[in-house]
């Protein structure tokens, strides 16, 4: 889960409405235009496909572009895919990992150019409504109900009411955890060392004693990490952002209030943010956290950081032990709770400019249906990055230094159906039982299924989203003070039509809850 707060995305995600060319009439294709150019054939085959079936289709070489850290072993993984992709819809991959700090530029620049693309990952927190209502991602009921039979026989139908816009799919979820808590990782051997015992831990400010230890006893380790991926403010809320987090106005996400107001003018927001200027100012917190567009989990792997925010689940710790090397422990800062948010924070597009979409909804469907194409692309290749323990649990081959493996994404959280993934040696066997009492018992939303249409205010949402990166990193992370930075933040936002927005999106809302009664 990789999610932020408006303003921290809302540079990157607002693409200046200029990004018309996603969407301008004069840019839309006609019926017949709109047909992929590689696919004539493509309806004789069957929703999953296979040899039978894959005879009838051109050759066809998808894009996956997704955010992440490209990895040394890519090309040998994609040569694997492509045995199974190949017999089964007689299509290649090539897949795209773009670095976490390029990805909002890069997609940017894509939508805004028109460049050829086939599978895009999304999500709500980097400005999916506002991109899908720009036209560039493909409307996909029809192709969904064509060549997603997996999909529509597996995935939790909440996700996918919670991912339409206008009653309108454009993307398809993971299929996963449905809720969401909140809180940081630790590394469990720096905690154990110093019998650090983290059941009061209730709130960030409880966080100080424990990083004031790893201050004082570990030179050389950052005590908190954090960066313009994640902050502790963001990743210690339970606001509902109501289906888009790159927008103002909020709900609480575990009460029953439904008037929509500014996080950023309560006092639970300035609280936080002395909170970190304190840490800040202590020396707990890097000192590039207001620039760094690294992941904490990438910077981790050195193993020079002790903390971090995450959002979190069952077994989150443990699937990112994978990923850094070495032991940690998760610490909940807020309930377990379900938003819009939650149910579109992971999913799957298909690109405007896809020249075959039949075949990019048929790869996303068998990341949903094939166990070995899904688990390569998360995991890699048998003998190679895992070896298996047993038919479902994997664990590193004997040799393999867990912070120099060439294959490791840290990315089966994006894709298809998790319950199809392997676990790790060191994760709960039962994990996946686990996921689904955690989907049963988080709380769900007042704002649950609502997206925000900001047509209306499509001006003011544009000013908003060039606003917040003046502001919010370095107050997200305590590298200003807040009771001088805030007051102006604010006064720029209320410039800038902040009220409109939330006058706008505050009669959306009472309309969609009266229409539910």
């Amino acid at each position: 889960m990789k999610k932020l707060s408006f303003a921290l995305l809302s540079v990157t995600v607002c693409m200046s409405l200029a990004l018309g060319a996603c969407g301008n009439n004069e840019d839309k294709k006609t019926e017949e235009g709109n047909k992929p150019t590689g696919t004539s054939d493509t309806a004789t085959a069957t929703n999953s496909g296979g040899d039978d079936q894959a005879s009838h289709l051109k050759p066809y070489k998808l894009t996956l572009f997704y955010p992440g850290s490209p990895q040394p072993d890519e090309a040998k993984v994609e040569e694997k895919m492509n045995e199974i992709l190949t017999k089964k819809i007689n299509a290649t991959i090539d897949i795209q990992t773009i670095d976490w700090g390029a990805w909002n530029d890069k997609m940017n620049l894509m939508f805004a150019t028109g460049e050829p693309a086939d599978v895009i990952f999304t999500a709500s927190w980097n400005g999916h409504a506002q991109n899908a209502k720009k036209g560039a991602f493909l409307e996909l009921d029809e192709l969904l109900n064509k060549y997603g039979k997996d999909i529509l026989a597996t995935e939790n139908p909440k996700f996918l009411e919670g991912a339409r816009i206008d009653g309108k799919l454009y993307a398809i979820p993971t299929n996963k955890e449905i809720g969401t808590s909140r809180g940081v990782v630790v590394r469990k051997d720096i905690a154990e060392k110093y019998n650090m015992d983290f059941s009061n831990v209730k709130t960030i400010s409880d966080l100080e004693p424990f990083l004031k230890t790893v201050q004082e006893k570990e030179v050389g380790m950052t005590p908190l990490f954090e960066s313009q991926t994640a902050t502790l403010p963001t990743f210690s809320s339970v606001r509902d952002s109501l289906g888009d987090a790159t927008i103002p106005g909020v709900i609480s996400a575990i009460g029953t209030s439904t008037k929509i107001y500014n996080y950023y003018e309560t006092p639970e927001a300035l609280d936080a943010y002395k909170v970190m200027r304190s840490f800040f100012t202590k020396g707990f917190i890097n000192k590039d956290a207001a620039t760094s567009k690294q992941t904490a989990s990438d910077v981790a792997k050195a193993g020079k950081v002790f903390m971090w925010p995450e959002a979190l689940k069952p077994g989150k710790d443990k699937e990112l032990e994978a990923t850094v090397g070495y032991p940690l422990q998760q610490i909940e800062l807020t309930p377990a709770y379900i938003t819009t948010g939650e149910t579109t924070n992971s999913m799957l597009g298909i690109s405007k400019t896809s020249k075959d979409p039949e075949r990019a909804m048929m790869f996303i469907n068998l990341l949903h249906s094939d166990k070995e194409l899904l688990n390569l692309l998360d995991f890699g290749i048998e003998g190679v990055h895992y070896e298996k323990v047993s038919d479902n649990v994997i664990k590193l081959p004997a040799g393999v230094d867990p912070s120099k493996r060439t294959y490791n994404p840290g990315s089966a959280w994006m894709f298809g159906d998790q319950f199809l993934n392997y676990l790790w040696d060191n994760e709960d066997p039962t994990k996946w039982d686990k996921f689904k009492e955690f989907n049963s018992n988080a709380i769900a939303s007042p704002g649950l299924g609502f997206v925000f249409d900001f047509e209306p205010v499509k001006s003011e949402v544009a000013v908003q989203n060039n606003i917040g990166p003046e502001f919010l990193s370095a107050l997200e992370v305590g590298a200003v003070d807040p009771e001088e930075v805030l007051p102006k933040f604010i006064a720029k936002m209320k410039a800038g039509g902040l009220d409109k927005i939330i006058a706008e999106k505050q009669k959306q809302f009472d309309a969609f809850l009266a229409a539910k009664k």
